[in-house]
């Protein structure tokens, strides 16, 4: 029973070690994303801007907008899906141990 408590429990610290490692990569994935997204779109902005400079510089800095706000809910909307179809955390860990339980469960009726 040690030695299947034991395995068990590498098995968890191996997981999170996993997801530990996966959501440093994934912050900082993130946020080369945003910086170099930002310092994208602030130097289009200004070219747009500058471009249509004496004919509805109003008007470009508003569809420039609504087209930051339709990003932005595109990717709110993106975001919720996934955070709601995530499966769980420690999903092998969880399985090993309800195997366990089966199998507890069943020496105990015998």
């Amino acid at each position: 029973m040690s030695a299947a408590l034991h395995t068990r429990l590498e098995l968890f610290v191996t997981e999170l070690e996993e997801e530990g490692e996966r959501l440093k990569r994934t912050a900082i994935l993130l946020l080369l994303a945003v910086f170099g997204a930002s310092l994208g779109f602030i130097l289009l902005n200004i070219f747009l801007v500058a471009l249509f400079w004496e004919r509805g510089w109003v008007i470009a800095i508003g569809v420039l907008a609504l087209v930051y706000f339709a990003v932005a809910l595109t990717a709110i909307l993106k975001l919720r899906d996934a955070v709601l179809q995530r499966a769980g955390l420690f999903p092998a860990t969880l399985a090993e141990l309800g195997k366990d339980r089966d199998h507890l469960r069943a020496s105990v009726r015998e």
